[in-house]
């Protein structure tokens, strides 16, 4: 599944799990089966800060500066169920390539805005949100 420099592909390592690379570079890891399983490290790190920061499982407003294979968001809609979210992803094209070949579940409470990550924090109510991560690539 490829869409000009953006590519899924299966995870050998798991199975129903997909990689988002963008221009060669792996930038995203999705397992369908398994949401709050966190391939990479550093998004383990994210994770677990909201882990920490707020009780478990407690719902969040979260906004997501970035969005990828929309992993971080999959994993606070399931450890978290009933979370509100926003994702500011620029790249209209990219999301349409993750929603087609990487479905989200059920009433997710997930929306994406196509549109810039600065736009967004500045369109934004100020303390609106429980959580504000930023997690923007940018592509050369």
């Amino acid at each position: 599944m490829r869409l000009g420099s953006a590519e899924i592909v299966p995870d050998l390592d798991r199975t129903d799990a997909w990689l988002l690379f963008i221009d060669g570079v792996p930038q995203s890891g999705v397992d369908l089966s398994d949401p709050g399983y966190l391939e990479f490290e550093y998004v383990r790190r994210i994770g677990h800060v909201a882990d920490q920061a707020f009780p478990a499982g407690e719902p969040l407003r979260a906004l997501h500066l970035g969005g990828g294979a929309l992993t971080l968001p999959r994993y606070l809609a399931h450890t978290r169920p009933g979370s509100r979210q926003l994702v500011a992803e620029l790249d209209d094209a990219l999301t349409d390539l993750v929603r087609a070949h990487l479905p989200l579940p059920a009433r997710h409470g997930i929306r994406v805005r196509a549109a810039d990550a600065r736009e967004v924090v500045e369109s934004v109510r100020a303390a609106s949100y429980d959580l504000v991560i930023s997690d923007v690539f940018a592509g050369a």
